[in-house]
């Protein structure tokens, strides 16, 4: 469902040109302060109905969270407002640490 983006592509803008997406961490801001993504911006999933309006269309925007699961629901709720935007989600494990590192695992 949606437009998920593979592992492999994710991590390489992220090693090259992070600044080239808009990476929102759906997760709570709880899981967020413990550890997220250095480029990441939180926007609970909870949230996503009120902010979908005030999300740029200058730059593709990727959604992650820690299984895939609410970074897709969070692409299915902005998707029906905001048909301008190109987005995609990562539909895999992640796991974060405090330094802003994180890893993915790969869907079997």
């Amino acid at each position: 469902k949606g437009d998920t983006i593979t592992s492999t592509s994710f991590n390489k803008i992220m090693a090259e040109s992070p600044e080239a997406i808009m990476l929102i961490d759906v997760r709570d801001a709880t899981e967020f302060d413990k550890g997220h993504m250095k480029a990441a911006v939180n926007i609970p999933v909870g949230d996503m109905m009120d902010k979908a309006a005030t999300l740029p269309a200058d730059k593709p925007i990727v959604f992650v969270c820690s299984t895939g699961a609410r970074a897709g629901e969070a692409y299915d709720i902005v998707k029906m407002d905001r048909n301008d935007l190109k987005m995609y989600f990562v539909d895999a494990p992640v796991t974060y640490r405090a330094d802003g590192s994180y890893d993915i695992t790969k869907k079997l």
